[in-house]
């Protein structure tokens, strides 16, 4: 699957992520709430795959990589990524790895990003985003900004 048919299926789900569930964005609620119902859109459009949230294993061990110094001091760290679409077990089945951000966390989104660099050059991910995500008041007038890495 390419990027274009990625970014298709992802954007789709946010569709309906805003249309049904729009209020945990007015309400500015929990990164981890949103991905929960984002990843159960996803898992719709992927039987194939497993779509998990906060999942931290690679194989039997935790899910390591290596992080330049300005993100936790650097070195090969533990990461617990928001959303993946894989086949657990298996790094030839890794798809697509998701960061989400609220517009109301103003905290840097560059680890974010090196994170997902990370994910897909040591764990044979083929793509990585990083949704900024509208949130509060008329959240659901406002669109998600996606970076594809």
């Amino acid at each position: 699957m390419n990027i274009e048919q990625l970014d298709g299926c992802l954007r789709e789900a946010l569709e309906a992520l805003f249309a049904e569930d729009g209020e945990l964005l007015e309400r500015d609620a929990a990164e981890r709430s949103i991905g929960a119902k984002l990843a159960a859109r996803l898992t719709q459009m992927f039987p194939e795959y497993h779509v998990d949230v906060e999942y931290d294993k690679h194989g039997l061990d935790p899910k390591r990589v290596d992080l330049p110094e300005y993100c936790r001091g650097g070195g090969r760290r533990r990461i617990i990524p928001d959303i993946v679409v894989h086949r657990r077990g298996i790094d030839d089945y890794n798809l697509l790895a998701i960061e989400l951000k609220k517009e109301t966390n103003r905290e840097s989104r560059k680890c974010d990003r090196a994170k997902l660099e990370a994910m897909k050059r040591e764990l044979n991910y083929q793509a990585g985003v990083l949704i900024d995500l509208p949130a509060g008041p008329r959240a659901t007038e406002r669109a998600s900004e996606l970076v594809w890495v």
